[in-house]
């Protein structure tokens, strides 16, 4: 069976919204080399910005040009100049060659398993199944790890948890798997909300985390919340933190992400102004994790 395989080259800092692009293009999975790497949380590592990453992806030939035209204007659209190059494969199952760039991933308790693959949990992990489709969320990213890992601190048994923007679902999952009683997972996109809720039902945490909708300026769920976890943009962070404060049990925690560098003090600024205080900031790379609290 013939394919057709579009591919850009990117910074490493723009990989994952890219394969977002192409995944979103092509209807199907993307692939991208070198893999994100993840070292300690408390090192000094940092991404070089100058390094780069080839993202691909495959689709029928009778679908290339419309998803290569999709796919370039989307990137352009998010401000990143690439060109989306295009060549013809075959004698593989290319649709399916994604897969074997991800893999069985730990971070503290949590143990996420892509769908295709086995593991061996130790006693007390918290196990979760993925298949992130289309979705954004796979752990390999540097923001979605360092939600990973607040995560693992945070959430206690019967907790209430809101996770806005749930792309694949992942950090609700494991917030139910580490012992939430309920999860609400939000995301505008409703191919997010559809593979949410399949991952959900796939770990049978589906009576436990409920995926729905939200408008891009939509009022939130109706707290409070003992965890709230927006692994998004800092523009949407800035724009919504009134409403994540709100939403925030008094003893809560917040957790925000999905923020580079350079506006991490916008967010901070924004936060406090909702009457949040800071109590923790992460980094890895150039993302910054955020974790705040109502003022006392």
């Amino acid at each position: 069976m013939e394919y057709v395989e579009l591919a850009v080259s990117v910074p490493l800092l723009h990989a994952e919204a890219a394969a977002a692009v192409l995944r979103q293009a092509t209807g199907a999975g993307a692939a991208i080399e070198p893999g994100f790497s993840q070292p300690d949380l408390e090192s000094d590592a940092r991404l070089e910005r100058d390094a780069s990453a080839l993202v691909r992806a495959w689709v029928r030939p009778e679908a290339a040009d419309d998803a290569r035209a999709a796919a370039s204007d989307a990137l352009a659209g998010a401000g990143i100049a690439a060109e989306v190059r295009r060549r013809r494969v075959a004698d593989q199952d290319w649709a399916e060659a994604w897969k074997e760039h991800f893999h069985v991933e730990r971070y503290g308790r949590i143990l996420v398993v892509p769908s295709w693959r086995t593991a061996a949990p130790r006693a007390g992990d918290a196990v979760i199944t993925l298949d992130p489709g289309m979705a954004f969320g796979t752990g390999q990213h540097e923001t979605t790890r360092m939600c990973l890992e607040a995560l693992d601190r945070l959430v206690r048994r019967g907790a209430s948890v809101l996770d806005l923007g749930c792309g694949s679902g992942i950090l609700a999952l494991a917030a139910a798997r580490l012992g939430a009683a309920s999860v609400r997972a939000l995301d505008i996109d409703p191919d997010c909300v559809r593979i949410t809720r399949d991952n959900a039902e796939a770990n049978a945490l589906d009576s436990v985390v409920r995926a729905g909708a939200i408008a891009p300026d939509g009022p939130l769920p109706e707290g409070p919340f003992d965890v709230v976890v927006a692994n998004i943009v800092a523009a949407v962070i800035v724009a919504r933190a009134p409403a994540l404060v709100a939403a925030l049990a008094r003893e809560g925690a917040l957790v925000v992400s999905g923020v580079i560098a350079a506006r991490e003090q916008e967010v901070r600024e924004a936060l406090a102004a909702a009457g949040a205080r800071i109590s923790r900031v992460r980094a890895m790379g150039e993302w910054r994790c955020i974790e705040a609290r109502h003022r006392r």
